[in-house]
């Protein structure tokens, strides 16, 4: 298994009116925890592309427990849970 955390800070434009971070954003902020898991193992999106593996979201769920909002930081952990092997 491997684990990987990043924290992200919430931008006034990723909330809606009521100052919390606005749901659908949550998505991009999970794309950025997958981003950063990939260039922690020693690859890039691009490269990952270009030598033809594709990573589609074939999934996603999610449970909100409580609102983030403007100016907090939130960690991002992204877990695999088997690394493929070749």
């Amino acid at each position: 298994m491997y684990s990987t955390t990043i924290d992200i800070r919430v931008r006034y434009g990723e909330t809606d009116q009521m100052g919390y971070l606005y749901y659908g954003n949550y998505a991009l902020y999970y794309e950025v925890g997958r981003t950063d898991a990939i260039r922690q193992l020693g690859f890039t999106y691009r490269e990952l592309e270009e030598q033809g593996v594709i990573m589609p979201v074939a999934e996603l769920q999610v449970k909100y427990l409580r609102p983030a909002y403007y100016d907090d930081v939130i960690t991002v952990k992204t877990i695999l849970k088997e690394l493929p092997g070749p």
